[in-house]
């Protein structure tokens, strides 16, 4: 079983992630067919994680009009709560325990400002 604290860690990359592509998939200025590019400056290093870029390249092929993104949102989203039930926590609490600069930075990888 995973201690806490790697849980803890686990929970908040999830949820980067879930924030990096949500911000991604709002972009109005950003077509599907340019996700993965965009990716390629993800922090996260998402462009070289297989399960994200096969997922987007299939809907892609398949002419999906969010080119894959819904399927992954829904996918961390479960992953951050389900994490956040283990931690008997929520997802605000989540939220405050990651630094306001990573997350301006990572909305600014998609191309995107945020104000917190």
């Amino acid at each position: 079983m995973l201690a806490e604290e790697e849980i803890r860690e686990r929970a908040q990359y999830c949820y980067c992630v879930l924030l990096q592509l949500g911000w991604l998939h709002d972009n109005e200025l950003v077509e599907p067919h340019q996700y993965l590019d965009y990716l390629e400056n993800s922090s996260l290093q998402l462009a070289s994680d297989e399960f994200i870029t096969t997922t987007i390249e299939e809907a892609l092929v398949l002419h999906h009009p969010d080119g894959g993104l819904n399927t992954l949102l829904a996918l961390y989203e479960g992953f951050v709560h389900a994490f956040c039930e283990v931690l008997e926590s929520d997802l605000e609490k989540l939220r405050e325990e990651i630094s306001h600069d990573f997350l301006r930075k990572l909305a600014s990888e998609v191309g995107v400002e945020i104000k917190l």
